[in-house]
């Protein structure tokens, strides 16, 4: 009995092999490895650098990866499951080759080749170095202004990283402008690393990163900023005004080798006199400036004076006489009420010369048939520069009978300069296109 089972045992062993054999035949053939390029690099990950230790170089970063595994890997395989790493652990300063490992983020799966196979890195050891912050003018104050001593919120930074670098770092500068300044300066500056040669430093880090910096700007004696002021005379013509003086620059800077000249002075320069009278349009002119004797300014000795003149507005109203637009042939309107008031606004010189004929209202009826219509009259001016400002009444009641065209001097069309509003129209009975002439209102016979 013991020994036919253990002649049965080898024999069930030998079949048990035989089906594991099958099957993993039926499998490779279902589902085959394949051993391939993987279609993108992938990126290669250095290890932690060593402590005190910084990696300042490495010459490659992706790597090409050949992978053997079976055809359902391939289909989901992707770049984030492949990791491509170099390990740095117990290096000491200087340049290094570390043959890359790879790891996959499958079960089954194996990578047979990398190109390249190594990385070359280089370490340097960290450095740190204090240093003071320089501060770096650029240009001067405004002429008769000079600046005081700088106060810096930081005296020193802390440069760190490669020693090679933190060593070719010879000055920390914080750069400012002054150049035409009348106020104090009070600015955060961004702090620049440069070398012996002025050339900037990289690869380091730096604390802190910019500084605030004040400088005061103070005037030098015997100089002196005034206003100024126009010296003008006369009126401008009659029915305009002055509406704005502007002066540029509107404050100059004066000096005298005798101090007390430029303190005596009352805040303010006048100009030359300026000559308005008559004057009807704007005014550009440069005028010298009346300095005392032995006080002088500081660049041109002139300003730019404008002057702005404009006409003083006003209004007043004017009744016309309605009239009629494009009344058809054999048609008679009438108008109610057939005159209306317009209110007139504009220059004052303008309104002044104002004739009856410049103001005309018209009512278009052009295409309307027999009916009663609500149009809104529309209002020309022939003047330029003045405004209608309003119409009363603002709709008028027009009715259109037929009967024998009115005897009539058609009026010449003239262009509508500023319509009071477009015309609306309220039909009670279905208008058509006629030729267009102007008449006056006349009632029906």
């Amino acid at each position: 009995m013991g020994r036919q089972f253990w002649e049965n045992l080898g024999t069930l062993a030998l079949a048990l092999l035989l089906a594991v054999v099958v099957w993993a035949v039926a499998v490779n053939e279902e589902n085959p490895n394949e051993e391939k390029l993987f279609p993108a690099t992938v990126k290669v990950e250095p290890g932690e650098t060593p402590e005190n230790l910084i990696l300042v170089e490495q010459d490659i970063t992706q790597t090409a990866v050949t992978i053997r595994a079976p055809r359902s890997v391939w289909e989901t395989l992707v770049a984030g499951q492949i990791h491509i790493t170099a390990d740095l652990a117990g290096l000491s300063p200087g340049e290094h080759v570390i043959p890359l490992r790879a790891q996959l983020d499958v079960s089954i799966g194996q990578v047979t080749k990398l190109n390249p196979a190594a990385i070359r890195v280089t370490l340097e050891s960290r450095a740190t170095r204090e240093l003071p912050v320089s501060v770096e003018q650029v240009g001067e104050p405004a002429r008769g202004y000079e600046a005081g001593p700088y106060d810096l919120s930081a005296l020193t930074a802390v440069v760190s990283g490669p020693a090679s670098a933190v060593d070719r770092v010879s000055k920390v500068a914080a750069t400012i402008s002054l150049d035409g300044l009348k106020t104090d300066l009070q600015r955060d500056v961004t702090l620049a690393l440069v070398d012996a040669s002025g050339k900037p430093v990289a690869g380091v880090s730096l604390e802190p990163v910019s500084v605030r910096v004040k400088v005061p700007i103070t005037q030098k004696q015997g100089f002196r900023d005034v206003a100024v002021t126009v010296d003008y005379a006369g009126q401008v013509a009659a029915g305009y005004r002055i509406t704005n003086i502007t002066v540029a620059p509107p404050v100059i800077t004066v000096s005298s080798s005798d101090p007390q000249k430029v303190e005596e002075l009352p805040g303010f320069v006048k100009t030359q006199p300026l000559d308005l009278t008559g004057a009807s349009d704007d005014i550009v002119v440069r005028l010298p400036l009346a300095l005392p004797e032995g006080v002088s300014v500081e660049g041109e000795p002139s300003v730019q004076v404008q002057v702005n003149i404009a006409a003083i507005e006003s209004s007043q109203t004017e009744q016309r006489q309605l009239e009629f637009q494009g009344l058809g042939p054999g048609l008679t309107a009438t108008a109610s009420p057939d005159t209306v008031v317009v209110l007139v606004s504009g220059p004052l010189p303008v309104l002044d010369q104002l004739k009856k004929e410049d103001v005309r209202v018209i009512l278009d009826v052009t295409g309307l048939k027999p009916g009663t219509y609500s149009l809104t009259p529309q209002v020309s001016l022939l003047p330029e520069k003045l405004r209608a400002e309003s119409v009363l009444p603002a709709q008028i009641e027009v009715v259109i009978t037929v009967g024998v065209t009115p005897s009539v001097t058609p009026v010449t069309p003239t262009p509508t300069a500023t319509p009071s509003a477009a015309p609306t129209r309220r039909p009670t009975s279905t208008p058509s296109a006629t030729p267009t002439e102007i008449f006056t209102s006349t009632p029906a016979p």
